[in-house]
């Protein structure tokens, strides 16, 4: 536990040393990045999108939220329900306004609850990636419990500002994911 707080701070300093600009440009090449990853399975259409928590210096998704409206996706986000310590799943829409919650998480203004067995991939957040899948979160196990609540084929798909680690610590309750995308490539994991 000790060695991924560890991990969790060093991360969380190297993102935020990339400077506003640099983590901007990144996000940009991430979208990019996404959509070629995407053309690889046209059989995806609905997509699961977390949006940014700016003081966290989080990848800028809101770019590619745009993309995958104009790409003509279904795309879906979470609102966390802390007491039931799960994610609920709600629609976005190009109508959809977001306000941010008390975590500084973007959620819709009048959220419009759906079924996450519509999901086929789902776009995660992380601090930490490695070249297996191992994840490095922000350790409060949000992201394994809702893999837990989708269909096994569903794509769990990391996205981050750096290039996967060779090897991070791994628990047994953790979910691996399917590949990460990164500014200049992404990286499919076998598992």
């Amino acid at each position: 536990m000790e060695v991924k707080k560890a991990l969790r701070k060093a991360f969380k300093a190297n993102r935020e040393a990339l400077g506003e600009k640099e983590r901007e440009w990144r996000s940009q090449k991430i979208t990019i990045q996404a959509v070629s990853f995407l053309s690889n399975f046209p059989e995806v259409q609905h997509v699961h999108l977390f949006l940014p928590i700016k003081r966290l210096y989080e990848i800028n998704t809101v770019l590619l939220l745009h993309r995958l409206f104009d790409k003509g996706y279904q795309v879906y986000g979470s609102i966390t329900d802390r007491s039931a310590q799960r994610l609920e799943t709600v629609r976005f829409s190009t109508n959809t306004f977001f306000r941010e919650d008390e975590m500084g998480i973007p959620v819709p203004e009048h959220p419009e609850y759906v079924n996450e067995e519509l999901i086929d991939l789902v776009f995660v957040p992380l601090l930490g990636v490695d070249d297996k899948g191992n994840r490095i979160g922000y350790g409060l196990g949000f992201y394994d419990r809702f893999f837990l609540n989708l269909r096994k084929e569903v794509l769990k798909v990391g996205l981050s500002y750096f290039r996967p680690e060779v090897s991070l610590p791994k628990d047994p309750h953790d979910i691996p994911l399917n590949a990460c995308i990164f500014p200049d490539g992404y990286e499919i994991f076998n598992q």
